[in-house]
């Protein structure tokens, strides 16, 4: 009976994780020197990796992947289809999957705010900025540099700003959901 409890508040969890990128992905806001949209996909998988276990994590960003590539208005803007995903700024997409693993793998145990940002500030953030610029380049032709500045240096600041708030709600949740009793 526990493990039917426990799975099914598993599943709920990255139900409402996706669906919290899933919406969150619609605030985009374009910007003129760059394709890539401004908008808070990367607070939402930041907030995923930290609350949600590595294995957990995968399946929310698969679906999520699957979402949108079937045709559901699920990336940037409330876009969608593999031609979003394969892409010009696709790598952000790929990004999503193995930053949100890799940050979930080295959050530790304790719900510490500075490990929480230090992760996702010296891992996710790095993951998410070198599969879009290696995309880039694959996708444009762009060398390196040019990919650099396309589409990640315009938005480094942002991602420090909601690594930070990303860290700051996790702390709170993860306390929150550990208080948790299903008696």
């Amino acid at each position: 009976m526990k493990k039917d409890r426990d799975n099914i508040y598993s599943m709920t969890k990255i139900a409402l994780c996706v669906s919290l990128l899933g919406v969150i992905s619609y605030f985009a806001l374009p910007l003129p020197m760059t394709p890539v949209v401004l908008s808070f996909q990367t607070l939402a998988v930041g907030l995923i990796s930290l609350i949600l276990s590595p294995g957990q994590c995968a399946w929310a960003m698969v679906l999520y992947l699957f979402m949108g590539a079937i045709g559901l208005p699920v990336f940037s803007g409330g876009s969608a289809g593999l031609g979003k995903l394969l892409g010009p700024t696709g790598g952000y997409y790929f990004g999503f999957l193995v930053s949100a693993v890799v940050a979930s793998l080295l959050k530790g145990k304790d719900y510490n705010f500075k490990r929480y940002t230090a992760v996702m500030l010296a891992v996710a953030m790095p993951i998410q900025h070198i599969c879009a610029v290696i995309m880039m380049c694959i996708h444009n032709g762009f060398d390196i540099k040019a990919a650099f500045v396309s589409v990640s240096a315009p938005f480094i600041i942002g991602d420090v700003i909601k690594s930070i708030t990303a860290s700051l709600l996790a702390v709170a949740i993860n306390k929150a959901e550990s208080k948790r009793n299903f008696n």
